[in-house]
């Protein structure tokens, strides 16, 4: 990768790779199992985290993704996907940088206006629902998931 906004395919050493399992094919998409919790295998934390026991009882995800076209694969197989440094990086400043930014000016602002605590708060409470909506929007238009890109596939055990 050579600058800010290359877009070009996700084979840089700064991009986010994953192998997710094929859950379903339908027609030009892919359905994948995406374990949120799969980074947790490789901390030296792992045994006494409490996020990863939580995680543990969450469900796996279900995610579309684009298939390449001429791309064989079958349910059961898996597929390592590739997301660039940049798109990363948008994705996790709108998830977590965005929020607690217009939380943290939200309370300033309120609190610089003289309302009390309690006004604070909920002035708060309510910037920081609505800071999560261009994530939610992104989410919706599938732009954070067509940022994945297919670039291999593992055969399952039972091909």
């Amino acid at each position: 990768m050579t600058g800010c906004c290359d877009d070009g395919p996700a084979t840089g050493p700064r991009d986010l790779r994953e192998r997710l399992r094929v859950v379903a094919v339908r027609g030009e998409s892919l359905v994948v199992a995406a374990d949120r919790a799969s980074a947790c295998a490789a901390c030296a934390e792992a045994k006494g985290c409490g996020t990863r026991a939580l995680m543990s009882m969450h469900r796996t995800d279900l995610m579309t993704i684009a298939r390449p076209a001429g791309l064989i694969v079958a349910p059961g197989d898996e597929v390592e996907v590739a997301m660039s440094g940049n798109n990363l990086l948008a994705g996790a400043g709108l998830a977590y940088l965005l929020p607690a930014l217009a939380f943290v000016v939200a309370l300033a602002l309120a609190s610089g206006a003289g309302l009390s605590d309690g006004g604070a708060a909920l002035v708060g409470g309510v910037v920081l629902m609505f800071s999560f909506l261009p994530l939610v929007l992104l989410e919706r238009r599938a732009r954070l998931s067509r940022a994945l890109q297919v670039l291999d596939v593992h055969p399952g055990h039972g091909r």
